[in-house]
């Protein structure tokens, strides 16, 4: 009974507060330990230094959609002007590190317990062998060459002597994992939320991983353009997961993740990161999605307040051109209003921007406050959940592998490219058979007006190699357009900072002053 319980429970799993992974005889004393400890595998991704906030706020803030938003910042990740001392550096390497280590740990002991039924233990076994995979993916994404720890360390605050194996070496682990557990874990229609570990998460991240060993760095191009094919197919194929094509289905997504709403007639969000409640009450699982990245609002006081946001995240010209006329995407994505809050009387507005003069002054607004039914709203907390991928990626990322495969798009890819657009633009044409190089900026454009916000736009312009470009003369030459505000223009500060070197992240402090076997990457 214990087993079932523990495989159909929901997000209540993230009220389980991990309180060690040292002490094994402990938390490794019967199989309820066991999921606790599993749980602590799991908390990395909620942490700030990942999507609890830096994610999206710091990491891919830095892309040709957004700009951070206030001109007193001279030196942070978010203008990539930085150095390897940088606390968000620092603080998401240590902490993608724990993940692995309780991983390890976890793997390591998992045997000694006695579990009522088995298939049990080899989902949990899988559950945590793919996310200690999922952590060195993002290692090696930003860092390329980083240490590959496999066995654990009883003490966290020691890091073993350890040189940092080549970036292939760290995908091959990270795809030959992940394949491995397929099986082992449940199907995605087992549960009723997208937080745990199933056959489609590990599937679609599987076909992300691919896609970026297809392109920059690494290059393996026409090979991994297959494997990601084939792993994206399989989701469709599994008929599990389909757009909600109603009139409101691209919003209501959004709204799911600000209310911890889940569609299973559809589950179109295949993985996200659960947040609960307003660390107000007890639950200290709140994130900072709708808050650091949002709709500007500066009423913290009002109990009928939107929720406070600091805006810090607004958008470019090019999110204003990418949009064809009718698409319900462009006006849910960017923003057209703010709230005006007066400290004095207290009196919030809600105040449209000027789309003649103000049109970067628009903020990012996918996710959105005023949709949480946590009451009171924290000023920076708030129970948003965030979406690490859904099946519009999955659908994408099947035509843009077609398309590289075969140099030209089939059926299928223009299939899928359709089945996306069509649920945003009531009324539009097919996209017919393009040359592959329309077919390819068709593809690159789409992904952004789908996913733009959704901490992926950085990666995708890095395995296309054009992060550097689109970053120094892209915005240069936006920041000359005459609809740019004059108020604004502190949005080239990033072009004045960016290299080929900041397609990579330097090795962190933390870990270059305790691992005497560690060098500095070649651009740092």
């Amino acid at each position: 009974m214990t087993g079932v319980l523990l495989l159909t429970q929901s997000c209540d799993y993230l009220d389980i507060e991990p309180q060690g992974f040292i002490e094994k005889d402990k938390y490794f004393s019967d199989e309820g330990k066991v999921f606790a400890a599993l749980v602590g595998v799991y908390t990395p991704l909620a942490h700030s230094s990942f999507y609890g906030r830096d994610w999206f706020y710091a990491f891919n803030l830095q892309d040709d959609l957004t700009y951070y938003d206030r001109n007193y910042t001279t030196e942070e990740i978010f203008i990539n002007n930085f150095s390897y001392t940088n606390s968000r550096l620092n603080n998401l390497w240590i902490n993608l590190y724990q993940g692995i280590n309780r991983a390890n740990i976890l793997l390591e002991n998992i045997g000694d317990v006695t579990f009522n039924d088995e298939h049990v233990r080899e989902m949990y076994i899988g559950e945590a062998r793919f996310l200690r995979a999922y952590y060195y993916f993002i290692l090696t994404s930003l860092w390329e060459d980083v240490p590959l720890r496999i066995t654990a360390s009883d003490d966290l605050s020691i890091t073993p002597h350890i040189k940092s194996s080549p970036m292939a070496e760290i995908y091959d682990f990270v795809v030959n994992e992940m394949e491995a557990v397929v099986d082992q874990v449940a199907d995605a229609t087992v549960y009723e939320n997208a937080g745990r570990i199933n056959k489609s998460v590990i599937r679609s991240i599987l076909a992300r991983v691919y896609m970026k060993m297809a392109g920059y760095p690494l290059n393996m191009g026409k090979p991994a353009y297959e494997k990601a094919l084939f792993w994206a197919s399989e989701v469709r194929s599994s008929e599990i997961h389909k757009l909600n094509t109603s009139s409101e289905g691209y919003q209501q997504l959004f709204i799911d993740l600000a209310q911890d709403g889940y569609n299973t007639t559809y589950r179109e969000m295949i993985w996200e990161v659960e947040f609960k409640g307003n660390n107000l009450e007890g639950h200290q699982t709140g994130g900072t999605l709708g808050s650091y990245m949002g709709i500007l609002c500066a009423d913290a006081v009002n109990s009928d307040t939107p929720g406070y946001c600091y805006g810090y995240a607004s958008t470019t010209l090019k999110m204003e051109d990418l949009y064809q006329a009718g698409d319900v995407r462009k006006s849910w994505n960017i923003a057209g209003y703010r709230y005006n809050f007066n400290a004095t009387t207290k009196v919030r507005t809600k105040v449209d921007w000027n789309t003649s003069t103000q049109l970067v002054y628009r903020n990012a607004g996918k996710f959105r406050r005023e949709y949480e039914r946590v009451l009171p709203k924290h000023k920076d907390y708030t129970p948003i959940n965030f979406p690490i991928i859904r099946y519009a990626d999955v659908l994408l990322m099947i035509a843009e592998a077609i398309n590289e495969r075969d140099g030209e798009p089939n059926e299928l890819a223009i299939a899928c490219v359709d089945e996306v657009r069509m649920r945003s633009i009531p009324g539009v044409a097919t996209v017919g058979h393009l040359p592959y190089s329309q077919f390819k900026e068709l593809i690159q454009d789409e992904r952004a007006r789908e996913l733009c916000f959704e901490g992926i736009r950085k990666q995708d312009l890095l395995r296309w190699g054009t992060y550097v470009s689109e970053m120094t003369l892209g915005r240069r030459m936006a920041i000359t357009d005459s609809r740019w505000a004059a108020a604004k223009n502190y949005a080239v500060n990033i072009a004045n900072y960016t290299s080929q070197r900041h397609t990579v992240y330097p090795i962190p402090s933390s870990e270059m002053s305790v691992n005497n076997e560690i060098k500095q990457h070649r651009l740092w």
